[in-house]
C-alpha cells in the first residue's frame, strides 16, 4: 500500500520535471488572457473561499468559476475531481513573473492526478509544492483553514510544511545564535524574535536545535538544556518560543566569537557522536540574528571549518546563514562574507514583512547538493498531522483524522542548459500526497490479533504513529500540541518501570530495534495491561513481533497475549458452502438488532462517492447479495495488475485504472462473519423459556437482555421480553459496536485466563460515565473458548444484562439472615459495612446506592490499604504522558484599571511609534509594487490543531480606534493548557492470597473487615466493623498529578532527547560544484531604504502634529 502512494508521487514528480523544462511562458500573453483555479478566489455557488483585496479586485477574470460536488472519500468536502485549484499564500502575488510562469505549467499536472486517483482511489490529497509558494492540489477545492477569524490573513505556504521542508533539506542540527547586546533593543529586538520563530516554524521532528543568546557572555535560552542539541518537537519549539516572548531587554556588547566557540563545540559533539566525518551525511548549521557584527570571527572558522586536522583543527562543513536586522546597518560585507565563505546565505531584513520569504532562502541553499546530484528522489515520509479540512469541535469522526505525507524532491534543469541565463541550482518543488493512518490500522487485520492483541506504527525517532493508547485529542477537546512526537516509551507500561519518565531496560532494548528497523522479537514481556480509559489494570505476559516497513522510516508492530494470542478460529469458504446448501447468506442478517465493528473492512467499495451507506450493515447487506450472484469474484484493494508484471524496476505511471463500481474484501474475515452469523442466528431468534424455572429466574433478577460479541466483529442482541422498539431509541447495540474491543469481552477473557472455572465478570458502569437506560443495568459477560487439539482461541463472548435493582435487593434479602450458623454477619445489621467490589475494587453492590460504580478505597481507604499489605489487592501505579491541565486564568487587580500618568504617556509613545511603522510599511510595499500585510509575532504551527480559536494567525491592519480601544480594555483571557504528567494508582485482584482467609483480618490502625471471594465470579464481599477506631484514609483510582520531579516542565523531559534516533537515510549534504550553481546573497537593498529616508522623516513630523493636536 505505502509502495504504491510513493510511486504515485514519483509519477508527480517526474511529470512536473519534464513539463517544467520544456515549458515556454509567454508573460504578455499569460498576463491579459490566463485563467486557474483559485482555492481562495474562485467562487463556488457565488461565494469564494477569501474576498480579494481591493488593489486585486480588477484581476477577478483570472479566477474561473468552479463547480464542486462533495465527496465521502474526502471528507465530503466539495471537491472536482477532473480539475486540481491552486493555493497562493498572501505575501506571494499570483502575477509575478516566476509564480504566474509556475502556475501555468503546473496544470499540466492534472493528467497525472487523474491518472493516479482512478488507478488507486484510496489515495487522499495529492498535491505539488513550488519553491515560489504556490500549492497545486488535487482535487480542486476551496480552501479551508484553521483562521478563526476570517479577516485574518492566510498565513499558510507549503513552504513551511513538514512533507516540503523534509523532503528538501534531510535532518539538521541547528544552533540559533541571537544577538542580545544594547544595539538590538527596540524594533530590531523585535524582528529578530519574528525571525526565530519564522526559523523554527521550519522545524521538524527530524531536527535537533538550541539557541543561545549572546552579548558580553552566551547563555542557553532554556538553562537546563545546556550542551544539548533538543528534539524539534512542536512542544519543545513552544517553550523556546515562550522563552523568546518573555527575554529581558538587550543589554551590553556582542562577543560574537565567543557565541560561535560554544555552537561550534556543541555541533562538534554531534558530529563525532553522529559519525558525520565517515557518512558525510549530516547538516549542520548555525543562523546568526544581529544587527552587526564588531570584530574578527576568521579564527573560529578556520578551527572548526576550514581545518586540515592539524593542530586540533576539523573541517566540519557546518553551514552558516547571517540575518542582518535594520535599515541603516554597517559591515554589510563582514556578514556577508560570514555566510558564503561557509556553504550559507546572507540576508538583510529591514522589516517583518521580509522575515517570511528571507528565513525560507537557507532552505534552497541546503537543498543545493540534492539537485546537483541529479539522479535520485528520495522519497521522505513525515510524522502524523491533522487533515487541514479536520475540525474536532465539528467532526463526526470517531477519531482524530490523522495523516502521513510522503514527498519526493523535483528539481528545476535550467541550469545544465548551455544557454540558461539562471546558473542557480534550485529545487522546484516537492510532489507530495497524505496517507490517511487510519488506513493503515485497517490493513493490520486486528481480527487476527484478537481481544487484547494490537498493532502500532514506530517512527525512526521511537514516536508513534498509531497505537491504541495513542490520545492525540485532549478532554479539552483540541489536539494536543505534542500528539505527534509521543515516544513509544510513553504508551506502553511494562511492569518494570516503577517511576514516572525512567524507562526500564526492556522497553529501552524494544525501543532501540525498532529505531535501527530491525526485524525481531520479544516474548513473555511482563506489562501493566490497562483498559476502560485507564480505569481497570492486570498485570499480563505479552510478545511484542515488529519488522521495518521498506522504504520508510517507520515499524510495524504487533502484541499478542503470550498465553492465548497464538491461536484463532479459521473457517473455510462459507459462502460456496451455502450456496451449495441451497441456503440464503442473507437470511443469517435479518432484523436490526445486529452490529459489525465500524472500523473493519468486510467489503468496500473504491470510490466511496455514490456508494454512500448510513451504517457498516447497510454496506455489508448488499455484498452479501452480491456475493451469491454468478459473476462473483473476491477481489483485494491492493492486487497486482499486468502492467505490474514487465518491468518492475521501472516506474508504473499508466497503472490499470478501475471502473465506478470496483469494490475489494477481505474474503478472510468475510467467511469468519458468515460462520458466526451462521452459528449465532437461531439461537437469537424468538426468545422462549425452556421451563417455568428459567422464567422465574430470569424474572426475579430482572433480565432484559441478552447477547453475543464473535471475534469476527458480530455483536448480537435481543430482547428477553420482546420489548416494543422506538427507532428513535438508543439501545445496547448502539452503545456497544465493537465488540472485542468492548470492556466487558476484553474482561471475561482475561477472568478465563485468572480463573478456569466456568465464571462470570459482573460489572456496573463507572460512575463517571452516561447512562445507557433509566435503569441501571449489571452486565454479566463469560468467555467461550472452544478446544481442539489441546489448543484453545477466544471464539465469542455472551452475556446478559438485568437490574442492579432487583440484584440490590436480592443481595440484602439473603443477607439479612444468617443461612450458614454464623459464618458471615448479618449485612443489616448496624455495626457491619456490606460491599460488593470487583476484581479491580470497583463498588457493585453498596448499602448507599450512590456508591455504585465507584472506587472501594474511596469510602474505606483504611481497608483498601489493609487489603493491598495483606497482598489481597496489587497497587499498580500506570503513568499518563498525554494530559493537558488546565491554568487558572490570572487577574489583575481592579487598580490595574486606573492607569498612572507615566503609563498613560508610555502607551500613548508605544502608539506613537507603532502608527509610525504602519505607515511607513504602508510605503514600502507600495514601492516594492506588493500588496500590504502586516504581520504579528505568531507563526503558523505545521502540527496546530485545526479550529483551535488560539491558533497562530497574522493579522491584517486595524481601524485606528482599535489601537485606542486596546489600552483601556482587556479580553477575557481564554483558558490555557499546559503539559503534565499523571499517576493513577489502580488495583487488582490476587485471588491466590484469599485461600486461608476464614475469619475476619485484623490490621493495625484499621477496621476490621472481613473478605469472601464469590464463587464462579470477578466478586468479591468484603464486610467492614464500621465500630471499630480506624486511621482515616481516602484513596483513589482518579489520576493525579506527578509532583516529585526535581525540575519543572520541560526540564524533566530532557532525558528523552538522548533516546536512540535514526536519521533519515539518503541525506545529500554535499556536492563538489556547489560553489559553481549556488548564491549566498546580496545587500543591493540599502539603496532603496536610503531613498526613502527623506519621506520617513516627513512622516514622522507629519504624525508627530496629529498626535500632538
Amino acid at each position: 500500500m505505502l509502495a504504491r502512494k510513493m510511486d504515485a508521487v514519483r509519477c508527480i514528480q517526474e511529470k512536473a520535471e519534464s513539463v517544467n523544462e520544456n515549458f515556454e511562458f509567454n508573460l504578455t500573453y499569460a498576463e491579459a488572457n490566463y485563467t486557474y483555479f483559485s482555492s481562495k478566489y474562485s467562487t463556488f455557488n457565488g461565494n469564494s473561499s477569501e474576498e480579494l483585496e481591493e488593489n486585486q479586485a480588477e484581476f477577478a477574470w483570472m479566477y474561473r468559476e468552479m463547480e464542486l460536488n462533495p465527496d465521502t472519500h474526502f471528507y465530503n468536502t466539495p471537491v472536482d475531481t477532473e480539475h486540481s485549484s491552486v493555493h497562493v499564500p498572501s505575501n506571494v502575488w499570483d502575477r509575478s513573473k516566476r509564480v504566474l510562469k509556475t502556475i501555468m505549467w503546473s496544470e499540466q499536472l492534472d493528467e497525472v492526478f487523474r491518472q493516479n486517483y482512478q488507478s488507486d482511489p484510496a489515495l487522499s490529497w495529492q498535491y505539488f509544492g513550488s519553491d515560489t509558494g504556490i500549492l497545486r492540489h488535487y482535487p480542486a477545492s476551496q480552501w479551508t483553514d484553521p483562521r478563526p477569524n476570517r479577516l485574518d490573513a492566510d498565513i499558510y505556504d507549503c513552504r513551511k510544511r513538514s512533507w516540503y521542508i523534509e523532503t528538501a533539506t534531510c535532518s539538521k542540527d541547528i544552533v540559533i545564535l541571537l544577538d542580545h547586546s544594547g544595539s538590538m533593543t527596540g524594533f530590531r529586538h523585535h524582528v529578530a524574535k519574528f525571525t526565530i520563530r519564522s526559523i523554527l516554524d521550519t522545524f521538524s521532528n527530524n531536527d535537533f536545535f538550541t539557541i543561545f543568546n549572546y552579548s558580553a557572555g552566551v547563555d542557553d535560552i532554556i538553562p537546563c538544556f545546556n550542551g544539548a542539541l533538543v528534539q524539534a518537537t512542536p512542544e519543545n519549539i513552544e517553550v523556546f518560543n515562550e522563552a523568546i516572548a518573555n527575554l529581558p531587554d538587550p543589554e551590553g556588547y556582542a562577543n560574537l566569537t565567543l557565541a560561535y566557540e560554544k555552537a561550534f563545540q556543541l555541533l562538534r559533539t554531534y558530529y563525532e557522536k553522529r559519525h558525520c566525518n565517515a557518512t558525510s551525511t549530516c547538516n549542520q548549521a548555525i543562523m546568526l540574528v544581529t544587527d552587526g557584527v564588531a570584530g574578527n570571527t576568521t579564527d573560529v572558522f578556520q578551527k572548526y571549518n576550514w581545518g586540515n586536522g592539524e593542530n586540533g583543527t576539523s573541517k566540519m562543513n557546518v553551514r552558516i546563514f547571517t540575518y542582518l536586522l535594520g535599515k541603516e546597518v554597517t559591515k554589510v560585507r563582514e556578514i556577508q562574507w560570514m555566510a558564503c565563505l561557509n556553504r550559507g546565505y546572507y540576508s538583510h531584513v529591514q522589516s517583518l514583512d521580509e522575515v517570511h520569504e528571507e528565513v525560507l532562502k537557507y532552505v534552497d541553499v541546503i537543498a543545493t547538493p540534492l539537485v546537483l546530484q541529479n539522479e535520485q528522489h528520495p522519497p521522505t515520509w513525515t510524522h502524523a498531522f491533522t487533515d487541514k479540512t479536520y475540525d474536532p469541535k465539528t467532526s463526526d469522526d470517531r477519531r482524530p483524522r490523522l495523516m502521513i505525507a510522503v514527498g519526493v524532491p523535483a528539481f528545476d534543469r535550467f541550469y545544465r542548459h548551455e544557454n540558461s541565463t539562471n546558473r542557480r541550482a534550485r529545487l522546484l518543488g516537492v510532489a507530495g500526497t497524505d496517507v490517511p493512518v487510519e488506513d493503515i490500522d485497517k490493513l493490520t487485520l486486528p481480527y487476527k490479533l484478537g481481544v487484547n492483541g494490537y498493532s502500532f506504527v514506530v517512527s525512526n525517532n521511537g514516536y508513534v504513529l498509531l497505537h491504541p493508547d495513542l490520545r492525540p485529542l485532549g478532554t479539552n477537546g483540541k489536539m494536543n500540541p505534542n500528539y505527534n512526537s509521543i515516544d513509544f516509551t510513553e504508551v506502553e507500561h511494562l511492569f518494570e518501570d516503577q517511576s514516572p519518565r525512567e524507562p526500564g531496560e526492556s522497553i529501552l532494548k524494544i525501543r532501540s530495534a525498532m529505531v535501527r528497523h530491525e526485524a525481531k522479537e520479544f516474548k513473555d514481556i511482563s506489562v501493566k495491561f490497562h483498559y476502560d480509559k485507564m480505569r481497570r489494570v492486570s498485570e499480563e505476559m505479552q510478545d511484542y513481533f515488529f519488522a521495518p516497513l521498506p522504504n520508510t522510516p517507520f515499524t510495524l508492530g504487533i502484541v499478542m497475549p503470550s498465553e492465548y494470542g497464538k491461536t484463532w478460529i479459521k473457517v473455510g469458504e462459507e459462502v460456496l458452502k451455502n450456496i451449495h446448501m441451497k441456503v440464503n447468506i442473507s437470511d443469517f442478517f435479518i432484523g436490526e438488532n445486529w452490529k459489525v465493528h465500524p472500523d473493519w473492512v468486510y467489503c468496500k467499495y473504491h470510490y466511496l462517492e455514490g456508494h454512500e451507506f448510513k451504517t457498516p450493515e447497510a454496506e455489508l447487506r448488499e455484498f452479501l447479495g452480491k456475493m451469491v450472484k454468478d459473476d462473483w469474484k473476491w477481489a483485494e484493494q491492493y492486487a497486482e495488475d499486468e502492467s505490474d508484471w514487465d518491468d518492475k524496476d521501472d516506474l508504473n505511471c499508466g497503472r490499470k485504472t478501475l471502473g465506478d463500481d470496483a469494490y475489494y474484501c477481505n474474503k478472510e474475515l468475510v467467511h469468519l462473519l458468515i460462520f458466526d452469523a451462521k452459528v449465532t442466528n437461531y439461537s437469537y431468534g424468538e426468545w422462549k423459556f425452556e421451563n417455568e424455572e428459567e422464567r422465574q429466574l430470569i424474572t426475579r433478577f430482572g433480565a432484559t437482555l441478552r447477547f453475543v460479541a464473535t471475534m469476527s466483529g458480530l455483536t448480537r442482541w435481543q430482547f428477553i421480553f420482546g420489548e416494543v422498539e422506538v427507532d428513535t431509541d438508543r439501545e445496547f447495540g448502539d452503545y456497544h459496536t465493537t465488540a472485542i474491543d468492548e470492556t466487558w469481552y476484553k474482561s471475561a477473557i482475561l477472568q478465563h485466563h485468572e480463573d478456569r472455572t466456568e465464571s462470570f465478570v459482573y460489572s456496573v458502569k463507572h460512575y463517571n460515565d452516561p447512562m445507557e437506560d433509566s435503569d441501571l443495568k449489571v452486565t454479566a459477560s463469560h468467555a467461550i473458548f472452544p478446544r481442539d487439539g489441546g489448543k484453545e482461541a477466544p471464539a465469542c463472548v455472551v452475556g446478559f444484562q438485568f437490574s442492579h435493582t432487583r440484584m440490590w435487593e436480592r443481595f440484602f434479602s439473603i443477607t439479612a439472615v444468617d443461612n450458614c450458623n454464623h459464618c458471615l454477619p448479618i449485612c443489616t445489621d448496624d455495626d457491619v459495612d456490606c460491599v460488593v467490589i470487583d476484581n479491580n475494587a470497583y463498588i457493585v453492590i453498596g448499602q448507599n446506592m450512590n456508591t455504585t460504580g465507584k472506587f472501594f478505597g474511596e469510602f474505606h481507604g483504611d481497608v483498601m490499604a489493609a487489603m493491598v499489605e495483606k497482598g489481597i489487592f496489587q497497587a499498580i501505579e500506570v503513568y499518563d504522558y498525554q494530559v493537558q491541565c488546565k491554568e487558572e486564568p490570572k487577574t489583575n487587580s481592579d487598580g490595574h484599571s486606573l492607569l498612572h500618568p507615566l503609563r498613560l504617556l508610555s502607551l500613548g509613545w508605544k502608539w506613537l511609534v507603532a502608527r509610525i511603522f504602519f505607515q511607513y510599511q504602508r510605503i514600502q510595499w507600495w514601492v516594492d509594487g506588493a500588496p500590504f500585510m502586516e504581520y504579528t509575532d505568531e507563526i503558523e504551527d505545521e502540527y496546530v490543531a485545526v479550529g483551535e480559536s488560539n491558533s497562530a494567525s497574522a493579522a491584517k491592519p486595524k481601524e485606528d480606534s482599535d489601537d485606542e480601544n486596546a489600552l483601556f480594555q482587556e479580553p477575557e483571557p481564554d483558558p490555557i493548557y499546559h503539559p503534565c504528567d499523571m499517576r493513577s494508582t489502580l488495583y487488582a485482584l490476587q485471588p491466590a492470597a484469599l485461600i486461608g482467609i476464614n475469619d475476619f483480618v485484623e490490621v493495625p490502625s484499621t477496621r476490621p473487615f472481613l473478605v469472601k471471594k464469590i464463587p464462579n465470579s470477578n466478586l468479591l464481599l468484603v464486610v467492614v466493623k464500621v465500630l471499630m477506631p480506624s486511621r482515616s484514609v481516602r484513596l483513589t483510582t482518579e489520576p493525579q498529578p506527578i509532583l516529585e520531579y526535581s525540575k519543572e516542565f520541560p526540564c524533566y523531559k530532557l532525558n528523552m532527547s538522548f533516546y536512540e534516533r535514526r536519521r533519515i537515510e539518503e541525506c545529500y549534504t554535499e556536492h563538489e560544484d556547489e560553489e559553481l550553481y549556488t548564491y549566498c546573497g546580496n545587500a543591493s537593498r540599502l539603496g532603496l531604504t536610503l531613498q526613502l529616508l527623506p519621506l520617513t522623516i516627513i512622516l514622522m513630523f507629519y504624525l508627530t502634529r496629529c498626535f500632538m493636536r
